[in-house]
């Protein structure tokens, strides 16, 4: 199933908050600061066709990979509220709006549309994760988060 952006059941997008955004003021914080890219990695991006040097590709594979992931600066969401609360370790979801996007500057990659032809790579596929880039590399807005769930 590919996710279209403005699909009306996908409008939204959850995500469980880390201790660390939760503490913060329910924000969205990315695990690492700079461009969404990365190099290959001997262990993990070995699918053909190989390309030596930094590409969002190998930062969408690392990203995800086995649930634990690499830190980038992309943000774990899903547009299934079921997955995020699955996640919530913390107890907390926010619901994120993606018509806000474009205004904020903010990407969407969505895993599944990245990874199709490997999609054994894909840690979670039930997750449907899209993951979210701001691309001048500064803070996500608060703006951006309709609603902040406790569970």
């Amino acid at each position: 199933m590919v996710i279209k952006i403005m699909d009306e059941c996908y409008k939204y997008l959850y995500r469980a908050l880390r201790k660390e955004e939760v503490n913060a003021g329910n924000i969205l914080i990315p695990k690492s600061q700079g461009p969404f890219r990365s190099h290959p990695r001997l262990s993990i991006d070995t699918n053909l066709p190989f390309w030596l040097g930094e590409r969002k590709e190998y930062a969408i594979r690392q990203h995800q990979w086995q649930q634990s992931g690499f830190p980038t600066s992309g943000i774990s969401t899903t547009p299934h509220f079921e997955r995020a609360k699955f996640y919530a370790q913390d107890g907390v979801i926010v619901k994120i709006d993606r018509q806000l996007f474009g205004k904020y500057s903010i990407k969407e990659y969505v895993v599944k549309e990245y990874l199709e032809k490997f999609p054994e790579d894909i840690a979670a596929p039930e997750d449907d994760e899209i993951i979210l880039v701001k691309e001048d590399d500064g803070p996500f807005p608060k703006e951006v988060i309709k609603e902040v769930i406790r569970l």
